[in-house]
C-alpha cells in the first residue's frame, strides 16, 4: 500500500507527502472492489490457509489498505484478542474498520514508533515493502514489531512482464524468491518459507512468505 514513504525515504516535502497521502484517499472507494477482481482476495486466502495454526494474541497488518490481508487472516485464523491496522491514509483505514469493526487503527508508516503497541504474534504485510526505498530496512522494522517466536505473513511483488506495467503506474520493485529469503534472513528471520499464488494475476506478479522471529 505504501509508496515510497516511510522514515526511511530521504528527506522529501511534506507537500509530496500529502499528495500521496491524497492519491490513496481518492483510491480507496473502489480499491477493494479492484483487487477482489484480479483475485487477490483469493489469493490472500490461500496464503493464511497456509499458516501454521497457533494462538496469536496480538495481530499487526501494516499498510492495510482497505484491510483485505487482515480479512483473510481472520477468516482463516479467527479474530485475535488486538488487532492494530496501520495505513498512510485515513480513507483506506476508514474502509477497512468497516471490514474489520473491532480493529484498532493508526494512521502510521513503516518505520514509526507506534507507542504503546506491545509485541505482535503475527505481523502481516502485503505488497508494501516492494515501494520501499530501503526493503532491508523496512523488513528489519518488521521483524522488530515481533515478539520472539513470531510470525511474519508477506506478500511480495516478483519479477514478471505483468509487474513491469504494475511498476509504471506505482514505481514498486519486484524480487525472485532467492532475493527476498537473503533479505529476510539478513533482517533475522528464520524458517523462511516460499508460497506462490496459484492463479490468476497474482500468480503472475507476487509471491507469498512465511517467515519467523526466533
Amino acid at each position: 500500500m505504501l509508496s515510497r514513504l516511510t522514515r526511511f525515504d530521504r528527506p522529501r516535502p511534506a507537500a509530496q507527502a500529502g499528495a500521496l497521502q491524497a492519491i490513496y484517499d481518492a483510491a480507496a472507494t473502489g480499491w477493494q472492489d479492484g483487487i477482489s477482481k484480479l483475485g487477490f482476495v483469493t489469493a490472500y486466502a490461500e496464503l493464511m490457509q497456509a499458516t501454521a495454526h497457533r494462538p496469536a494474541r496480538h495481530v499487526l497488518d501494516v499498510g492495510t489498505g482497505t484491510g483485505a490481508f487482515a480479512n483473510a487472516w481472520v477468516a482463516a485464523r479467527g479474530h485475535p484478542d488486538a488487532l492494530t491496522l496501520t495505513d498512510i491514509s485515513p480513507a483506506m483505514l476508514g474502509a477497512a474498520t468497516k471490514r474489520l469493526p473491532t480493529a484498532s487503527t493508526r494512521v502510521a508508516a513503516i518505520g514509526d514508533p507506534l507507542e504503546g503497541l506491545p509485541p505482535q504474534d503475527v505481523v502481516l504485510c502485503a505488497h508494501v515493502v516492494e515501494h520501499l526505498e530501503n526493503p532491508a530496512s523496512a523488513l528489519r522494522w518488521l521483524h522488530d514489531r515481533l515478539a520472539p517466536g513470531g510470525m511474519l505473513v508477506l506478500a511480495l511483488s516478483r519479477p514478471h512482464w505483468c509487474t513491469a506495467l504494475v511498476r509504471w503506474r506505482w514505481g514498486n520493485a519486484a524480487y525472485a524468491p532467492t532475493e527476498a529469503r537473503t533479505m529476510l534472513a539478513q533482517a533475522g528471520f528464520t524458517d523462511i518459507a516460499l508460497h506462490p499464488f496459484t492463479k490468476g494475476p497474482p500468480s503472475r506478479v507476487s509471491h507469498g512468505y512465511i517467515a519467523h522471529r526466533p
